[in-house]
């Protein structure tokens, strides 16, 4: 799928790809609970039969919602196990559950009306929890104001490939060692040498990825830099 994302950056969208998606799972699981809540409220059968259908498009567009999700992880994030990470991970392995269990008991026309809202209901907690945990990966946490234009877009980048692995200048994978405070903010030639090739003070190889300049350009990796030693180290 790597080269998926190097097409679509020839075109400036240099975006994940799962969340254009996994909006359709999220709308129609809030659909469902919507439908049953009213056929409970006001007896209205068909609405239990809407609610249905939209559990199993909701499962369906999940699943191709998921893939995407585990490319942007990878490609983004090179697979790091952040708490955000394994948070949507187990809620989407929830979500799954309930969505399916739902489906199965409306096939075999066992369960209650009222029961299948219960399940829905959790359905809804989950994408909320699914929501609320992606936007941490996605948003810094410090925002800068929108008129200081450099540092709004070092920020969006700092998002996009940093703030996974480190929100808010720390570290989910090593929180002894966070961004903020480290003698590579010396300066930016220093900062940029060790993105482009991020091995340990012993010379090996570590978990971080690489960010070469096909992924991060020169003026990219200063508009981060002057976002962490300018707006999110005084944060």
């Amino acid at each position: 799928m790597e080269f998926l994302y190097l097409f679509l950056e020839k075109f400036g969208f240099g975006h994940p790809l799962h969340p254009a998606l996994i909006h359709v799972p999220i709308g129609l699981v809030i659909g469902a609970f919507v439908f049953i809540v009213v056929a409970l409220l006001f007896k209205r059968e068909s609405y239990l039969t809407t609610a249905y259908r939209c559990t199993v498009l909701s499962l369906v567009f999940l699943v191709p919602a998921v893939l995407l999700g585990v490319t942007d992880w990878w490609h983004f994030y090179a697979g790091a196990w952040s708490f955000a990470i394994r948070m949507k991970i187990v809620l989407t392995f929830v979500l799954a559950i309930l969505l399916g269990t739902a489906v199965v008991l409306e096939m075999k026309k066992k369960g209650s009306p009222a029961g299948k809202a219960i399940i829905y209901f959790f359905c809804v907690v989950a994408i909320a929890g699914l929501g609320y945990f992606g936007a941490e990966l996605v948003y810094p946490g410090r925002s800068v104001a929108a008129a200081d234009e450099k540092l709004k877009a070092g920020e969006e980048r700092y998002a996009t490939h940093c703030g996974g692995c480190h929100p808010k200048g720390g570290n989910a994978l090593n929180p002894g060692i966070p961004v903020l405070g480290s003698s590579l903010l010396k300066d930016v030639e220093t900062f940029t040498g060790f993105n482009r090739n991020p091995l340990r003070p012993d010379g090996s190889k570590g978990i971080m990825p690489s960010f070469p300049k096909e992924k991060i350009s020169d003026k990219e990796m200063d508009l981060i830099y002057q976002y962490i030693t300018k707006a999110l180290k005084q944060g």
